[in-house]
């Protein structure tokens, strides 16, 4: 009996033994079977190689679209920022600010922490009349400066933020020369003393991806020498910004001092900028607003 029924099982189709799902036994241990890397076709050293530039092309395609969509952010960011002013019908000085976003206080959590909002809380008695503008050039803040003479404003201390923009614009270095020396002599019939608070090492924004950053980086450095020079000509008082010690410090705190759109600078970046200024100034807390040259 024993060796009958052997004899019938191994008559038994291979469809009747399968593992209860329908699948026959011999065809699941056959899917079982490992392919070999006989069946994986092999790529050419020239498909290979195409293979390669394809993903690298779409990781740049992927960076640049980021980028431009963290352009737009930021922009966004400054058409929302509010001006901190504070008009006074009895003052003890009158201080200016403008220039671009920085001098509006974009990226400030309120106005009211932007540097003329910090300059207004030490100094209760001055009046600060904002005239900053996103977006604004070395070019463009001598307009600014040009419709205050022509209102027959004068003014004890004038913030000047400006240059971020033809840093990052590429405004052509002999072109820019010329725009500091006419907007530093307009100042000087404006103001009793300005201080150029200039723009930081704007390599180190997160907005910006490698390698526009090294990019952004030289320009900066560039940029501030000219500042530099030209507020010297002028008896400016200029914060180099992008200048070893300051860019140390940001570029250990990168994420504490810019802004959600990663370009601008934050509460934290303008109480940094508002305390170098006032050293640079020679300002103390509460004392009066000296205008001697």
């Amino acid at each position: 009996m024993q060796r009958g029924v052997a004899r019938s099982a191994r008559k038994l189709p291979a469809s009747a033994c399968n593992d209860g799902l329908g699948v026959p036994g011999r065809m699941r241990r056959q899917s079982e079977r490992p392919l070999s890397m006989a069946s994986v076709p092999k790529l050419s050293n020239g498909e290979k190689t195409a293979l390669l530039m394809s993903v690298a092309l779409a990781g740049v395609l992927l960076e640049i679209a980021l980028f431009w969509r963290g352009i737009g952010r930021a922009r966004r960011f400054a058409k929302a920022g509010r001006r901190f002013e504070r008009r006074l019908s009895a003052r003890r000085a009158r201080v200016l600010i403008l220039g671009d976003s920085t001098g509006v206080g974009v990226g400030a959590s309120r106005p009211e922490e932007s540097i003329a909002g910090l300059f207004a809380a030490d100094y209760p008695d001055a009046e600060i009349i904002n005239v900053a503008v996103s977006g604004t050039r070395v070019a463009d803040a001598v307009t600014q400066v040009r419709k205050c003479l022509e209102a027959g404003l004068r003014f004890d201390l004038a913030l000047l933020h400006v240059g971020g923009i033809d840093v990052v614009a590429g405004t052509p270095l002999h072109r820019l020369a010329d725009d500091c020396d006419i907007l530093m002599r307009e100042l000087g019939r404006l103001a009793e003393r300005t201080a150029w608070l200039g723009p930081p090492d704007l390599g180190l924004a997160p907005l910006f991806p490698r390698p526009y950053a090294w990019v952004l980086a030289a320009r900066s450095r560039a940029a501030a020498r000219v500042f530099a020079a030209a507020a010297s000509r002028h008896d400016v008082v200029f914060v180099d910004f992008s200048a070893p010690a300051h860019v140390v410090h940001f570029r250990k705190r990168r994420r504490q001092h810019f802004a959600i759109d990663g370009f601008h600078p934050n509460s934290a970046s303008y109480r940094y900028g508002y305390a170098a200024a006032r050293q640079m100034l020679g300002l103390h807390q509460q004392g009066p607003i000296r205008t001697a040259r």
